[in-house]
């Protein structure tokens, strides 16, 4: 049996409204009463999952910016991967980013020029929120992810600048169609996984992931089971081809599936 579930938390773990849902933490109670233990990886801030966290009494750490940060179980940053000064300046200054939404995380916070209240909705359950500063004048803490929000188009099209103009230094992903994420290269939620579990002293093959976007795939590939959302990203299905693809968010699918796995309940009792 797992003695790991490590769990994305938008598109996979939390509902349409970016909450969690009364199954889930009914499930996720009972796994951890049990002694199964919880990670939570995201590519969302550390301020921002922490609080997650704590609500779901989740005991093993977690990673976010999408594996940029790894804190442990008391909340001490173990780990960080920042930006390459020279790389960011060409994120935050180059006429090609004209017009799109910049966001930076670093350590502490969550930095825009501008707002952008639509943003926010995401962010209800935790009320974790952005501050609005003139980038010119960041002091010298580092940057560890910038995310570009708007046009999936357009975004597609900025990925191949990026990388055109910062060769093997950056990694790129999508958490959401609308959500450009740039970190460090080599930075992902698998390769920050696999650090966690070296220093938990457990094998890859006791661990189940779940996951629906493509900044899941590193993750799913690094765990003894990956298992994708029914309304995962169809790129990560023809990625990971073979996989178990269960039901939706909506239907808390991972709650349903954890049950069955390991309480023997079939379905949510809402």
């Amino acid at each position: 049996m797992y003695r790991l579930v490590v769990c994305d938390l938008d598109g996979t773990l939390l509902n349409a409204e970016h909450r969690l849902g009364a199954y889930t933490r009914e499930v996720l109670g009972r796994l951890l009463d049990n002694g199964v233990e919880l990670m939570l990886a995201s590519g969302r801030h550390f301020g921002d999952v922490r609080g997650l966290s704590a609500a779901l009494g989740a005991g093993s750490g977690l990673i976010s910016s999408n594996g940029a940060a790894v804190h442990d179980a008391r909340g001490r940053l173990v780990h960080h991967q920042a930006l390459d000064p020279a790389c960011l300046r060409f994120l935050l200054r180059d006429p090609a980013f004209d017009g799109v939404h910049i966001n930076l995380y670093r350590i502490h916070d969550w930095l825009v020029e501008r707002p952008e209240p639509d943003l926010l909705r995401y962010h209800q359950e935790s009320g974790f929120a952005y501050r609005v500063v003139d980038f010119e004048k960041l002091g010298p803490e580092p940057v560890l992810k910038v995310f570009f929000y708007g046009d999936r188009e357009r975004l597609v099209d900025l990925e191949g600048l990026v990388h055109e103009r910062c060769p093997g230094r950056l990694a790129t992903t999508f958490s959401l169609p609308v959500t450009l994420e740039v970190m460090a290269a080599g930075v992902s939620k698998g390769a920050a996984l696999g650090r966690v579990i070296d220093g938990l002293g457990i094998g890859a093959e006791e661990v189940i992931a779940f996951g629906d976007g493509m900044n899941d795939l590193e993750l799913l590939r690094t765990v003894g089971k990956g298992v994708l959302m029914g309304n995962a990203d169809p790129r990560l299905k023809a990625a990971l081809h073979g996989q178990d693809v269960i039901g939706t968010n909506v239907e808390e699918a991972v709650a349903c599936y954890l049950g069955e796995l390991f309480l023997g309940r079939v379905g949510s009792t809402a």
